[in-house]
């Protein structure tokens, strides 16, 4: 299956055979401190929140971000990951904790081939 947007996401993710808790991390584009004078600037994806959810607890793109907007902090970029269970389980919250630390930590280090990412519209990024 294709994925264009992150509804198309949700449907991959409901038809999976083992239960699929979806990592979420917002993120602000920031330019990177060391650009040069003159040279287009880079930017880096910085991590500003992160949230776990059960795929039957998300219907919309629009209903996540109205409810990240609730939070009160800006973001640019939305990046995903899953974590599988088993068919019958989803995964424990330490292994989600931990996941998401990693995740985190991969975003930071710009290691980010695992990770879908997001516009402010639910439209997939394709990265550069």
């Amino acid at each position: 299956m294709n994925i264009a947007t992150f509804e198309e996401l949700l449907i991959a993710a409901a038809v999976q055979p083992e239960q699929q808790r979806l990592l979420l991390t917002f993120a602000v584009a920031e330019p990177e401190p060391d650009a040069r004078p003159g040279v287009r600037p880079r930017t880096t994806l910085v991590p500003v929140m992160c949230v776990d959810k059960q795929v039957a607890e998300l219907d919309t793109f629009s209903n996540l971000a109205e409810e990240a907007r609730q939070m009160g902090q800006d973001w640019d970029v939305l990046l995903v990951t899953t974590l599988s269970g088993t068919s019958s389980q989803l995964p424990d919250n330490d292994q989600t904790e931990a996941a998401l630390r990693k995740m985190i930590k991969a975003i930071r280090h710009g290691q980010m081939e695992r990770l879908l990412a997001f516009d402010r519209s639910g439209d997939l990024l394709q990265y550069a």
